[in-house]
């Protein structure tokens, strides 16, 4: 299924295109109930059609465009997941959405960067209420976007300050680095600085490749016999060694019974595992329509030329790794690109160096 936040996305673009001004989010993970409910609601027009027209992905509200709403897919992920997908009205007087899906039957941690997400949101929509809940594995986390904006951060045209914030708060209240159903290890990417046999932590610990397996060890041994826990278990290894050595893929196929080209599979179809050592700054170009159209590819290009890397690899003093990504959610921004989440917009070639001398020491 596409990561939650993609999900999110949509319906929020939805509710602004029915002239909504109050959008609330909701994410609640119930691990007693087996179950994660995604609901959002809004003060616009509301879904004044039946049900099976909502879904039919090309049915759109906005004049000369079949571009959908994206209900068909959230519908197809949630029937997937043993779960329904429900329209109605909202208490605020608009429409609502709500999905529920069984967590057991999620092939992968569906979360995605929800704090990235919002706070793209957020910097688009200054005019926007935005309201925010979500509890995962007995965190929680409130933000009211428009009470942010009527403290110390300048009223509705904040800006980024806004959107770091609520980023910042979504990140601390839910204690993950990614926002996933599943929690990491602590030695996370941005902490390792991984050689041939050894990594040191951010703590100046070295930690040896034994130790690291015997951290893998211990994750398998808990989830090896839970459905749907390969991406969990990639995910958790990534945290281990900061990438995804052949050596630990090898012992995940073995400890799961699954085939090693399956495992290997898996790693090379989804864009945030990698098989080579990350950087402690995780670069991000945005290429999805709106960006590239702007000058996303001369953006990366740019990049590429100043840190003398191409996409996918890292550079040599491990201080930089580039990707490219489909899409931010931040579409009147472009083009856009983050650095460890941190979202840059309207970005233009000539100011590339600029944003990157900021990370250019270790930190």
């Amino acid at each position: 299924m596409r990561d939650l936040s993609l999900h999110i996305l949509d319906l929020i673009e939805n509710s602004i295109r029915a002239d909504a001004s109050i959008v609330a989010v909701t994410v609640e993970e119930d691990v007693g109930k087996d179950e994660l409910r995604i609901v959002v609601e809004d003060n616009g027009r509301g879904i004044d059609v039946p049900p099976d027209v909502a879904t039919d992905p090309f049915y759109t509200t906005k004049s000369g465009k079949r571009t959908g709403l994206g209900l068909s897919l959230l519908q197809g992920a949630a029937e997937r997941a043993g779960g329904k997908l429900i329209i109605g009205k909202s208490a605020l007087g608009g429409a609502l959405v709500q999905t529920v899906m069984q967590l057991s039957h999620i092939d992968r941690s569906p979360m995605g960067d929800l704090a990235g997400t919002i706070s793209s949101v957020v910097c688009t929509n200054p005019e926007l209420d935005l309201r925010f809940r979500c509890r995962i594995e007995g965190k929680k986390c409130e933000v009211n976007v428009a009470d942010l904006a009527k403290g110390s951060f300048g009223g509705k045209n904040c800006g980024l300050s806004l959107a770091r914030e609520v980023h910042n708060r979504i990140k601390r209240g839910l204690g993950a680095l990614e926002l996933t159903t599943y929690d990491l290890e602590i030695c996370r990417k941005k902490e390792m600085d991984m050689t041939e046999e050894k990594a040191t932590c951010a703590c100046g610990h070295e930690v040896s490749e034994e130790e690291l397996l015997r951290r893998l060890d211990e994750v398998l041994e808990e989830y090896r016999d839970r459905p749907g826990a390969l991406i969990p278990v990639l995910q958790m290894a990534q945290g281990i060694f900061g990438y995804l050595p052949e050596v630990a893929l090898k012992r995940i196929s073995l400890a799961m019974n699954k085939p090693y080209s399956e495992v290997a599979g898996v790693v090379s179809f989804y864009s945030f595992f990698s098989t080579h050592p990350r950087g402690r700054h995780l670069v991000r170009v945005c290429l999805g329509t709106a960006c590239y159209v702007r000058g996303g590819k001369r953006v990366l290009e740019a990049i590429k030329q100043k840190l003398k890397i191409d996409v996918g690899e890292t550079t040599d003093d491990r201080n930089f790794t580039l990707e490219v990504a489909r899409c931010f959610g931040a579409c009147g921004l472009a083009p856009t690109i983050t650095i460890d989440g941190q979202v840059y917009k309207r970005v233009r070639p000539v100011r590339v160096g600029d944003i990157l001398s900021a990370y250019s020491e270790p930190q």
